[in-house]
């Protein structure tokens, strides 16, 4: 996985995110998946279907051809291996969205240009997983210390 820095581009970044959300995904438990904090609010599989329907939406405004196969999930059916799965193949052509936006410098629907929808995509992302992490520690089912740490260790993802 080690590659020099000045060959990583936005799609490989693009691609390390996404294997956090997978690492975080696959530490968290079915009670941990279920937790909600209020008697009516999201469970955390909820965020990652949130995450993963946000994608199809961007997909859909620039790059239809890559958002086809991607269906969505139904509230209340966010199974462990079906957001795992949803997260691979979504997040695989966010990726090649960004690839092919590095290619050419152009980015269908973005004002501001790939880099800066790659910005917000990664802020976006992260946002949620902070969410995600939070809402598991105010409902008494925090994730590991060491296993909080190690989210920030891309060098190592």
């Amino acid at each position: 996985m080690d590659q020099p820095i000045a060959t990583y581009n936005l799609a490989d970044t693009w691609r390390l995110n996404n294997r956090v959300n997978l690492r975080l995904l696959e530490n968290l438990t079915a009670e941990q998946l279920a937790a909600t904090v209020r008697p009516r609010g999201k469970d955390v599989a909820s965020q990652f279907v949130h995450i993963y329907h946000v994608r199809i939406y961007w997909l859909e405004r620039r790059s239809r051809a890559l958002a086809k196969s991607l269906k969505k999930i139904e509230p209340g059916s966010g199974t462990k291996a079906a957001l795992r799965q949803a997260l691979i193949e979504s997040g695989k052509a966010i990726g090649e969205m960004i690839a092919e936006a590095e290619r050419t410098g152009i980015l269908k629907g973005a004002k501001r240009g790939p880099v800066a929808f790659f910005g917000y995509a990664l802020a976006h992302e992260a946002h949620h997983r902070g969410q995600i992490i939070l809402h598991l520690k105010n409902a008494k089912l925090p994730i590991d210390k060491m296993f909080g740490y190690s989210l920030w260790e891309w060098q190592k993802i």
